[in-house]
């Protein structure tokens, strides 16, 4: 049994194998991207490679589908040897992602494939799209504010609105500003739009898809994201493991018999903990049992953190919803006798559907 470390990068890779023993046989450079691939074609077929994840994986991983070898990736550690090498060099790096690999002592990352990865390029460019649009926005506030126009009630930016940008009285040179931003703003908007159509179209034939939109405060876009950044919900073992991946979890240090609790982790995915905030904000005001959950930590915790906690729960209920396939349905308040709000669509036969209990936060 072989065991290959490979320090990938654009220009030049590093390889570093071991042999069952933990010596090295070969450490190699390799310049192109065909090098590399017939390097590791002629490696024994027994032979395992190790590599970080980082920038230009997939393109790594589509490089290396013919070389039959056995790819491995691993998630970056802050406080991996190779991080923590005073001596660090890429070839040092090589030959510890090895010695990961032979020991076991790694994290390894999930790969997913063509399909998804570009389901997930196309989610994230739109969100990344949209946050462009909300810095044009304040861009264009304190452009207002520097020419000393007194604030409009309402938003701006509507359609209905926009003869108020348009003709609002500014000095030239602050008026071609205010129209390149206008005209940038314009373009993004329909580019936003343009994605935001592919994704709904995604979306019907998918049935994932449709459970997670009985969610309040989960559309076509949010589930359109969610569903490229979880790939397959099996890879997720309990409720906690996918609400851990949001990074919505809270931290803890403990020495001796002090433990203190601390942050959010804010490890994983940063679009998914982002898009179930902002769920998370219309779900405490259409789903009863939410709410009153929301009230309930308000009493204790600043607002922001309370909606975090309801941000970790609907990931939990998510994992529910996407295994056992089932929609959601507003959970009845305790200690209430209101009706529950039914926000998941009724089974074929037109019995209602109960959804996965809402888990404990």
């Amino acid at each position: 049994m072989f065991y290959a470390g490979l320090d990938y990068h654009t220009k030049r890779s590093f390889v570093s194998v071991l042999n069952e023993q933990g010596d090295e046989v070969c450490a190699n450079s390799l310049e192109s991207q065909t090098e590399l691939a017939g390097f590791l074609a002629n490696l024994p077929d027994d032979c395992q490679v190790l590599f970080e994840a980082g920038y230009g994986w997939p393109r790594l991983v589509r490089i290396l589908e013919g070389a039959g070898v056995e790819l491995k990736m691993c998630q970056p550690n802050r406080n991996s040897r190779i991080v923590m090498d005073r001596r660090k060099s890429d070839f040092r790096d090589a030959r510890n992602l090895a010695v990961y690999l032979k020991s076991n002592t790694y994290r390894e990352a999930w790969m997913p494939d063509e399909s998804v990865r570009d389901e997930r390029q196309l989610a994230r460019r739109r969100v990344s799209l949209q946050r462009e649009m909300v810095g044009i926005k304040l861009h264009i506030y304190s452009l207002l504010a520097y020419a000393g126009v007194p604030k409009e009630p309402g938003d701006i930016f509507a359609v209905k609105r926009r003869d108020y940008l348009e003709s609002v009285g500014l000095p030239r040179l602050t008026r071609r500003t205010l129209d390149a931003l206008l005209s940038v703003y314009d373009e993004i908007r329909d580019r936003v739009k343009e994605l935001g159509v592919v994704i709904r179209e995604l979306n019907k034939a998918d049935p994932r898809a449709r459970l997670l939109k009985t969610i309040p405060g989960i559309g076509d876009i949010a589930a359109g994201l969610l569903l490229a950044e979880i790939g397959e919900i099996s890879r997720f073992r309990t409720p906690k493991s996918l609400s851990c991946y949001t990074g919505l979890t809270p931290g803890q240090h403990q020495s001796g018999d002090v433990l203190r609790m601390t942050g959010l982790t804010k490890e994983g995915c940063a679009n998914m903990r982002w898009i179930l905030i902002q769920a998370a904000w219309v779900a405490v005001r259409r789903d009863p049992a939410l709410g009153q959950k929301f009230e309930e930590l308000c009493r204790e915790k600043a607002d922001v953190v309370a909606i975090c906690a309801i941000a970790r729960q609907l990931a939990e209920i998510i994992w529910h919803i996407l295994t056992k396939e089932v929609p959601y349905q507003a959970q009845k308040p305790k200690g209430k006798s209101q009706p529950v709000v039914a926000c998941g669509k009724p089974s074929a036969d037109g019995s209602p559907l109960m959804a996965a209990a809402s888990p404990k936060m």
